[in-house]
C-alpha cells in the first residue's frame, strides 16, 4: 500500500480466473475493511449498495474470543493462510497494470470515508476470513482499553507495575497492527461466485454444508436469476465458438476511472440478471421467488425484460443461445475496410467502443429493441440463427465504429452509439413518441460547447 487509497498486488491465475495476491499489515487492511454483519448483494443505479434483508452474516463469538487471546498472548501468532476479499468495481477509481503482472489499484475516498463510520457501508467485503478478522478487531479493541485504563490509572496513582502493564500492552498493539497477511482480492465477484470461493477454500479443510454456504452468503439452493446468468456467462465465456469466448476477463489493461475495461464476469452476470428482474431490489427479492412467480411483473415497470419470458419458463438455454448469435451477427457485420472486425480485440488491447464495457450496454439495448419490434415469443427458432439479426445490423455496418472522438469509452459515447445505430435499423419516426433524432443532436452539440 503506497499511500492511503492505493493497493498494490500480484496478479495470480488459476484455470482461466484471476485474482489479486497482495501482503498487506493488519493496521493497513483495516482502513479498507472490517467486520459486518450486513451483506451487500449488488448496487442500485447510483452505485449505493443494495443489502440482502433476510441474512445477517454472524460470526461464532466464542471462536472470534479465541483468536483475540491468540494475538494478545502469544508473541509468536501468526496467520500463515490467506485473507480473501472482493473489491465491487462501483469502489475502483483506477487501476493499472505494471510489468510482471503487478497491479495497482485505487479506491474511491468513499471506501475509507465510510467505514470510519459506525455504520458506514463496508464496500471492500470479506469472502473467507471473517472470524480472523473479527477476532483481530477483538484483540485491538482489548488492548486499546488496557492502555486507556492503565494511562487513566497513572495519572492518580504513578504506578511502576500499571507502568509495566501500559509499556506491554503499547508493545502489543504496536506489534499487532504491524503483522503481515497474505491477502487474496477478487475483483467483481458475483454473490454466487463469492459462496463458490468460499465453498472451495472450506471443504479442503472441513466438511461445509451448503446450507452454511448458502446461509452465509444469502443465497438459495434453488434457481435463481443470478444462479441462471453465472451459468449463462461461464457457458458463453468457455465455449470455442463463442464471441465471448476468453473475453470475459477480469483485468484488460490500464484504465481510469469513465474509461472502461474489457468486460468483467460480473457487469454480464449483472446485464442478464437486468433483463430478467425489475431492478436491482427487486433481483434481490427474485433470489427466493420461484420461477413461475416471475410470469408477471408488477404495475410499477415499463420495462421490457425479454429474459424475464425464458426464465420463469425455464428455458436458460434460449437466453444463452439469443446472447450467442447477436452477438455472432456483430462480430460477422461489422467490419472495417481491410475486413476486420471492430468486434475482435488484438492482445486485449482496446481499439474502438464496441470492444468496452459501455458498447456492451449499447449493444445489449440494440437487442432489446429487435426482440420488441419482432414479438420473439412467436419464433423462437428465429432467435437462434446469426442471419436472424444480420438483417438487422447490416442496416448500420456503414458506421465507423472506430471514431473514438465520436465514440468516447463513456456513458456519452455509449449513448451516442446506441441513438445512431437505432436510428439506422429503426428509421425517424418508425417509433412511437420517436425523440431519438432530438437527443443525438443534443449529445452531439453538447461537444462542441
Amino acid at each position: 500500500m503506497n499511500n492511503l487509497n492505493t493497493i498494490k498486488g500480484q496478479i495470480v491465475r488459476q484455470n482461466n480466473q484471476e485474482f489479486v495476491l497482495g501482503i498487506f499489515t493488519i493496521k493497513q487492511i483495516l482502513k479498507f475493511t472490517k467486520y459486518t454483519k450486513r451483506l451487500i448483494v449488488s448496487y442500485d443505479e447510483d452505485g449505493k449498495p443494495v443489502y440482502n434483508k433476510h441474512v445477517q452474516r454472524e460470526v461464532e463469538a466464542n471462536r472470534v474470543e479465541k483468536i483475540a487471546d491468540f494475538l494478545i498472548n502469544d508473541p509468536l501468532a501468526v496467520f500463515p493462510t490467506n485473507i480473501v476479499l472482493g473489491i465491487p468495481s462501483v469502489s475502483i477509481e483506477e487501476q493499472i497494470i505494471h510489468s510482471e503482472n503487478i497491479i495497482e489499484i485505487v479506491f474511491n475516498d468513499s471506501v475509507y470515508t465510510e467505514i470510519q463510520k459506525e455504520n458506514g457501508d463496508v464496500f471492500i467485503t470479506i469472502i473467507d476470513g471473517q472470524h480472523r478478522i473479527r477476532g483481530i478487531e477483538i484483540a485491538i479493541e482489548r488492548l486499546k482499553k488496557k492502555i486507556d485504563s492503565a494511562t487513566s490509572t497513572i495519572r492518580r496513582s504513578d504506578s511502576s507495575e500499571l507502568q509495566e502493564i501500559l509499556k506491554k500492552a503499547n508493545k502489543r498493539l504496536t506489534d499487532l497492527e504491524k503483522i503481515e497477511l497474505a491477502v487474496s482480492f477478487f475483483i467483481d465477484p458475483s454473490l454466487e461466485y463469492q459462496a463458490m470461493i468460499f465453498s472451495t477454500i472450506n471443504r479442503t479443510q472441513k466438511k461445509v454444508s451448503q446450507n452454511l454456504v448458502n446461509s452465509l452468503f444469502g443465497l438459495d439452493s434453488n434457481d435463481t436469476p443470478q444462479k441462471t446468468a453465472l451459468e449463462v456467462t461461464l457457458a458463453l465465456n468457455t465455449r470455442s465458438a463463442s464471441p465471448f469466448y476468453k473475453r470475459i476477463n477480469l483485468y484488460g489493461g490500464n484504465y481510469a476511472k469513465n474509461q472502461s475495461p474489457p468486460l468483467s464476469q460480473a457487469t454480464m452476470i449483472r446485464s442478464i440478471v437486468n433483463l430478467i428482474s425489475e431492478n436491482s431490489r427487486e433481483a434481490e427479492n427474485d433470489r427466493f421467488k420461484k420461477r413461475s412467480d416471475l410470469m408477471k411483473k408488477s404495475d410499477k415497470t415499463n420495462r421490457f425484460l425479454p429474459f424475464r419470458h425464458f426464465y420463469y419458463r425455464n428455458e436458460d438455454n434460449i437466453i444463452s443461445d439469443i446472447l450467442f448469435y447477436y452477438f455472432s451477427a456483430i462480430r460477422k457485420v461489422f467490419v472495417d475496410n481491410n475486413g476486420e472486425s471492430y468486434w475482435e480485440m488484438n492482445n486485449n488491447s482496446i481499439d474502438n467502443i464496441l470492444q468496452t464495457t459501455v458498447g456492451y450496454d449499447a449493444l445489449l439495448k440494440i437487442l432489446c429493441d429487435i426482440l420488441k419490434h419482432t414479438g420473439y415469443k412467436h419464433d423462437i427458432s428465429q432467435l437462434q440463427k446469426v442471419e436472424f439479426y444480420q438483417n438487422y445490423l447490416n442496416r448500420a455496418r456503414n458506421i465507423d465504429y472506430s471514431n473514438r472522438e465520436k465514440y468516447p469509452f463513456s456513458t456519452r459515447g455509449k449513448n451516442i452509439l446506441y441513438l445512431e445505430m437505432s436510428l439506422q435499423i429503426f428509421p425517424e419516426n418508425s417509433l412511437e413518441n420517436d425523440d431519438r433524432s432530438y437527443k443525438l443532436r443534443e449529445l452531439l452539440s453538447s461537444d462542441r460547447n
